[in-house]
């Protein structure tokens, strides 16, 4: 059995000259002895566990790096006299260049057509889930409360697939990767499959946001909405919908948040693989943040765009970029138990004031990887409030540190966020600074956070008490494996990385969406650590990785229950997008439109064209349904929309009698201001009556 060797380009271990560089004096030769372990991986495959020691160089007589998997660093003693090693391949029964056992083995056919089975069956249960669910049943469990049997077997047909697959003597990247897909599918695109429009509210709003950039020539309303500040992501799909030639963007609304977590899921793999190595933990690291992203930031929005360019950057940075400082005593790695250690202050010193190595990587190479990570950054500062600053935060942790090569990518970035906001955005900064001092009162983010959504029926309550467990356990998996990474690795940067978007708490004024943030920054960084913490949970014991599996499939269940616990008001039918189309189109701009609550379709299009209300002085009317008939005769719009997610929203969410909108539409027609022009159910609109009241 050949050992695999797992070292970084470019991460100081690799012996090699470079051509063209002199060597540094403190980067000495290094010898590869590739030594199999007495005892290979209990199932025969790479495991990415690759050690390094320090062992004499009989040829410079100074201290070499040495790959050593699974030996003890005692058993690299007998080298210290200056003997040539011996390669342990040369003593067993097979030579050096010998295949491993499992590659020569057959495989079963079970493990052959197992994974392809089960994940042809996921997919032929999705239409039968979507014509077995109930979307009127809806209520305070959300999803859960209503998915059919089709929709829980095709998940659980997923996740066998993905573990089926894991387990197999020889796994296959690609049915790994469509089994992947189809699991992100089955559990983050569920809504997608079993709903016939796009849900969530925010997402219909950025799609009228597209559609204002559009029908302006490019050029975004002013006064409307602090988001057009940051326009890159409205001006790009706008752009593609105007090269498509279509004017609406609802299929892409409903199939972008699987879309999207799938491109997320590529960018965790490639990190994983980089921190962690081997061949079947970088694919449980992807599974874990699919299985534990209940953000649900992956909708239509900014936000999903810069989550990509963020996982591009970090992946250049702890991939092709990655390096390691060299040790103040002179060895490319953690200084061994029989070298005598200096201060302590003074190794940090010295680490502070060496230079990382410089990646092997051709020259060609490394201008392209710079070129382009360049252009993921000044992407980013035009299209985002924070997301910029996350990157900017992960990226200096890695520079100090000196964990990649390009510290002037940091530059870049902070260049590209201050120019943008001192010359794009000044008139915004000069308007809304309380947005980055805060507003004053230090419990104004954790209460509206998390004890001002601690709200609703039975079942909210549950919800979202799930939602601030998840995120606990998730940080308490994470610091575990960042024991587990130290004790391999004596490397803690993978947790501060994790812990840089903590910083956001300071940013009060932004709301209760700011804890969703920093969790959802942090999370593939969390997730990778927490595979490395089941991954040496199983290794002490295979039988655990039957534990694990279950566990897999009580996470992605739980996801459903979680992501879908909002989908009494956040579920958005093809009857609310027709009556909102027909009302903007039968409307005069410049008229006032608004919802009784700000949940619906209601801002799929028509924004700057017409008044959405809101402004008025000395009373809180953000949405009619904060006071209802007060605020209708305060804001006196011209038309009021009325959805059955409104009559939802105020039942399980906010503790309305059943039939409240019915009461409010009954009112508003009684007092004589308003006639009812259409209705079905709750779906409703009405238009203010042109002689006033009667």
């Amino acid at each position: 059995m050949t050992s695999t060797d797992t070292r970084q380009p470019g991460d100081g271990r690799d012996g090699q000259d470079v051509p063209g560089r002199e060597r540094d004096p403190i980067d000495p030769p290094t010898q590869v002895i590739p030594v199999v372990p007495p005892t290979g991986h209990p199932d025969g495959h790479d495991d990415g566990e690759t050690q390094y020691y320090s062992v004499p160089d009989a040829r410079h007589g100074e201290s070499a790096t040495t790959a050593v998997r699974g030996v003890d660093p005692p058993t690299q003693m007998l080298h210290a006299e200056g003997r040539p090693p011996v390669p342990a391949q040369a003593s067993g029964p097979r030579g050096p260049s010998s295949p491993r056992p499992a590659d020569t083995e057959p495989v079963s056919r079970l493990w052959i057509w197992l994974s392809p089975a089960l994940a042809l069956l996921a997919v032929a249960l999705l239409p039968v889930a979507a014509a077995t669910t109930n979307l009127d049943e809806l209520g305070g469990w959300g999803l859960a409360q209503v998915l059919g049997i089709a929709g829980w077997l095709a998940l659980a047909c997923a996740v066998g697939a993905c573990v089926a697959e894991l387990w197999s003597p020889r796994p296959r990247v690609p049915m790994l990767g469509t089994a992947t897909g189809i699991l992100i599918l089955c559990s983050t695109g569920m809504p997608s499959v079993v709903m016939p429009e796009a849900r969530f509210t925010t997402a219909w709003l950025i799609s009228g946001f597209v559609d204002a950039i559009s029908n302006g020539n490019g050029v975004p309303p002013q006064g409307v909405d602090a988001r057009f500040y940051w326009p890159a992501f409205f001006a790009q799909w706008a752009f593609f919908r105007d090269a498509a030639g279509v004017t609406q963007l609802d299929v892409v609304l409903r199939w972008f948040p699987p879309a999207v977590v799938a491109v997320w899921a590529i960018g965790v793999y490639a990190l994983a693989k980089s921190m962690l190595g081997g061949h079947r933990a970088p694919w449980v690291a992807a599974w874990l943040f699919v299985g534990l992203n209940w953000i649900e930031q992956d909708y239509f929005s900014p936000q999903a765009t810069g989550i990509v360019l963020l996982l591009t950057v970090l992946t250049f940075a702890l991939g092709p970029l990655a390096t390691r400082r060299t040790d103040p005593l002179g060895a490319s790695h953690w200084p061994s138990g029989t070298a005598t250690k200096l201060p302590l202050w003074r190794r940090w010193t010295v680490a502070a004031m060496t230079p990382p190595n410089r990646p092997t990587l051709p020259p060609r190479q490394l201008l392209l990887i710079y070129f382009c990570a360049s252009l993921c950054l000044l992407a980013i500062a035009p299209a985002h409030q924070l997301t910029p600053f996350a990157i900017i935060g992960q990226l200096a942790v890695l520079a100090v540190v000196g964990r990649f090569r390009g510290r002037g990518l940091v530059l870049v970035a902070i260049l590209a966020v201050a120019v943008y906001v001192l010359i794009a955005g000044r008139d915004f900064w000069l308007t809304q600074l309380s947005l980055i001092t805060g507003s004053g009162e230090d419990d104004g983010a954790l209460q509206s956070g998390v004890a001002d959504r601690l709200a609703g029926d039975t079942g909210q309550i549950a919800v979202k008490l799930m939602r601030i467990l998840v995120p606990g356990l998730t940080w308490l998996l994470a610091i575990v494996g960042a024991w587990v990474y130290w004790k391999r690795r004596r490397d803690l940067v993978p947790i501060a990385l994790a812990a840089v978007p903590m910083a956001f708490a300071a940013v009060q004024s932004y709301g209760g969406e700011l804890f969703l943030r920093i969790v959802l920054y942090g999370l593939p960084i969390l997730t990778i650590l927490g595979a490395d913490a089941l991954r040496s949970f199983a290794r002490k014991n295979r039988g655990r990785e039957k534990i694990l599996a279950v566990g897999m499939l009580l996470t992605f269940c739980s996801v459903i229950v979680i992501r879908g616990g909002n989908d009494a008001y956040m579920n958005v039918t093809a009857e609310d997008i027709a009556i909102t189309r027909d009302v903007y189109a039968t409307t005069p701009p410049g008229s006032k439109i608004m919802p009784i609550s700000s949940v619906g379709p209601y801002g799929l299009t028509g924004i700057g064209k017409y008044d959405r209300g809101g402004n008025i002085d000395g009373k809180n009317c953000p949405a009619l349904a904060a006071d209802p008939i007060p605020c209708i005769n305060l804001e006196y719009p011209d038309v009021i929309l009325a959805y059955k997610s409104m009559e939802l929203e105020g039942v399980v969410l906010n503790g309305k009698q059943p039939g409240w909108t019915l009461d409010v539409i009954r009112q508003a027609v009684a007092s004589g201001k308003y006639t009812l022009t259409y209705q079905n159910g709750f779906d409703a609109v009405l238009r203010k009556n042109a002689a006033g009241p009667q």
